[in-house]
């Protein structure tokens, strides 16, 4: 029934129904006459049905003319007319406002149905004028508690008193034509801000770009309704998690009047939902790492064993010891990955910026992705700018993300793949550092989650944990960019663009700011002094310092080391931090003020920016994380002792 039929339904006694509430009816028979899906009319004060609607009639299977004038109760079972339930709802809806509720309720023939039940009291200045009653028939959903919250959710109809809900007109073009008590609640505009105004500055830029409250109000235009989730901006600029369903709205001719727009927020639940999520792919990744880590382990212990039990055959040696670098290596960088995250989460990492030119980020990231890329035998492109491109940038951590994207282009794509680096000059001052592989591709529904923290999408990972491309995002992020993740689907390969700010300048490199060389008398091997309270890691390390052809002594705690220090007169001394007696700060300062020209080390399972500050502030020269790497102390030397190389 729409609004012409219901205008043209016999009245109620006109001695029942208020002038306040007689002057209303029009504007609510023309928003509710054409609504199918739920039964809505009016009371008055006393109960008595005023007038009928589309979904009334289809659902109670009264016409208005059976209908208006009587009592609403005519709707409920002999136990509940004798228990006065209905006199009760409509107390408390004065009372309160509302009443909502679930039950049976009978139609014409006998049968009944379950429903959900609002009653919303309609007021004036003078008091409570009548009663608005909108029923749905869930009989279908009755067992399903959680789709039955969610139904009501989605199409519980709201008018000007109902505050949960945003409900308003548009024009056929999507101008706001009314506005009720829920929609300023939700987004905070008073009615004569936004009436006249076209709905979509409800929606982000990113949203409008791309044309969505068009693509709605077609869809509604053409299907009868449209529903939506996503995010929806406030006046005040905040965003909240909207449900949305728009209804065309049509009048007896068939003419286009405009749509319904009923809006819910639906932050806090997307909120949980967000958290669940993130506890699954946490439980995901415990479950990966512990497996990452027992893989390199499996073979240490057999190959140990081997060593000890053919020390002399220096062949199986040789390949005993370079599988145990390997698993050793592969330990180093799962703890990385833990470092690293353990940074994204608490937002520890800190940027070391210096204008370094883009030849030198590449050139790094080439080099540390270069084995996996070798290891599958991919062919890699890289085109780049023909002039110099100055970066205010953090070298170690920009070198990092690009040289992460290489390397989940090398691991994703199949064996003799196809990998191109291009960077593109943008307007604006921008950089666009594109990596392009032939790869497995990503799926779509995998695209905007595939940066979020745990999460591998649908790919898998064969290695790793599977939290570099978070890191790649927070990296570009904190350096003012962005990383844009692009596929055609499964087997059509991946593209990955950072986008970052250019310093406006263009010239020579930064230069080289390492210490200057100390100098050493080129008569005599090297003196190196090593102190940790781990006496395997101390021997160790004094065993590969004597093979490299250097005098040795070693220290178990910092009183040892400070000792050792004044009578061995060392040139280089590697300290750990955490020894007893004396910590290692303590012991590098003594031993600096008896011996100014001494390099020291620091030797530390820490390896944030901070705790390379904190040692550099202590006076040491350099920094090391456990384990420690025999390249990274040969580059040492070579720096510091380079007659000694």
């Amino acid at each position: 029934m729409d609004s012409q039929k219901l205008a043209e339904a016999p009245d109620a006694d006109a001695s029942i129904i208020s002038p306040w509430l007689a002057a209303r009816r029009q504007h609510f028979d023309e928003l509710v006459g054409g609504v199918t899906d739920y039964a809505i009319f009016m009371m008055s004060p006393e109960g008595i049905i005023l007038d009928w609607n589309s979904g009334a009639e289809e659902l109670k299977g009264y016409t208005a003319k059976e209908i208006v004038g009587q009592h609403f109760s005519r709707f409920y079972s002999e136990e509940d007319k004798t228990a006065r339930f209905p006199d009760h709802e409509l107390i408390v809806a004065s009372a309160e406002g509302r009443f909502a509720t679930e039950g049976w309720r009978y139609r014409k023939d006998g049968t009944r149905f379950w429903a959900n039940v609002t009653i919303t009291a309609i007021r004036s200045d003078a008091g409570v004028e009548g009663f608005l009653k909108i029923t749905r028939d869930l009989t279908k959903r009755q067992q399903a508690t959680e789709a039955l919250r969610q139904s009501e959710e989605r199409f519980r109809l709201l008018i000007e008193s109902v505050a949960d809900y945003a409900i308003f007109m548009l024009d056929p073009e999507g101008n706001v034509m009314s506005w009720n008590t829920g929609a300023h609640r939700i987004k905070g505009y008073e009615p004569e801000e936004i009436i006249g105004q076209h709905f979509s500055r409800f929606y982000p830029e990113e949203a409008r770009l791309e044309g969505v409250p068009a693509i709605l109000l077609e869809r509604a235009l053409t299907e009868g309704r449209a529903e939506d989730e996503g995010w929806r901006v406030r006046k005040d600029g905040t965003r909240f998690w909207g449900n949305v369903i728009i209804t065309a709205v049509h009048d007896a001719a068939g003419i286009h009047r405009g749509f319904v727009k009923i809006t819910r927020d639906l932050t806090d639940r997307r909120n949980r939902e967000q958290i669940e999520l993130a506890s699954k792919r946490k439980d995901t990744f415990l479950a990966t790492l512990a497996h990452e880590l027992r893989n390199p382990l499996a073979p240490i212990l057999p190959g140990v064993d081997v060593l000890l039990k053919a020390p002399h055959q220096t062949g199986r040696v040789v390949q005993v010891a370079s599988m145990l670098r390997r698993q050793v290596d592969q330990m180093s960088r799962l703890i990385d990955d833990l470092l690293d995250l353990s940074r994204v989460t608490t937002g520890k990492i800190a940027l070391q910026r210096d204008r370094i030119q883009l030849v030198d980020v590449v050139q790094r990231s080439v080099e540390t992705a270069q084995p996996a890329i070798d290891a599958k035998h991919h062919r890699l492109a890289l085109n780049l700018p023909g002039v110099p491109v100055i970066l205010d940038a953090d070298l170690h951590r920009l070198s990092q993300a690009v040289s992460n994207l290489l390397t989940n282009a090398a691991k994703y794509t199949p064996a003799g793949g196809e990998i191109e680096l291009t960077v593109e000059l943008a307007e604006g001052d921008r950089l666009l550092i594109h990596i392009k592989d032939t790869g497995i591709g990503i799926p779509a529904e995998s695209l905007e989650t595939i940066f979020d923290l745990f999460d591998q999408g649908t790919r898998g990972s064969s290695d790793g944990l599977g939290i570099g491309l978070t890191l790649v995002q927070t990296i570009a992020r904190m350096h003012g960019g962005s990383i844009g993740a692009f596929s055609d689907g499964e087997g059509r390969g991946t593209e990955m663009i950072l986008d970052l700010p250019v310093v406006a300048s263009v010239g020579d490199a930064p230069e080289d700011e390492l210490a200057p060389p100390v100098s050493t008398p080129s008569s005599r091997a090297l003196r190196v002094l090593v102190a940790d309270d781990a006496p395997n890691t101390a021997d160790i390390l004094c065993m590969f310092f004597e093979l490299e052809g250097m005098h040795t002594r070693v220290a178990y705690d910092g009183l040892q080391a400070v000792e050792s220090a004044t009578a061995f007169r060392p040139d280089l001394v590697c300290l750990d931090l955490g020894m007893p007696q004396l910590d290692g700060f303590e012991a590098a300062r003594r031993i600096r003020e008896s011996q100014p020209g001494v390099v020291i080390i620091a030797l530390s399972g820490w390896g944030s920016e901070s705790d390379h500050a904190r040692t550099k502030e202590a006076g040491f020269d350099f920094h090391l994380v456990k384990p420690v790497k025999p390249e990274d102390l040969r580059q040492i030397l070579a720096s510091r002792f380079p007659q000694k190389g």
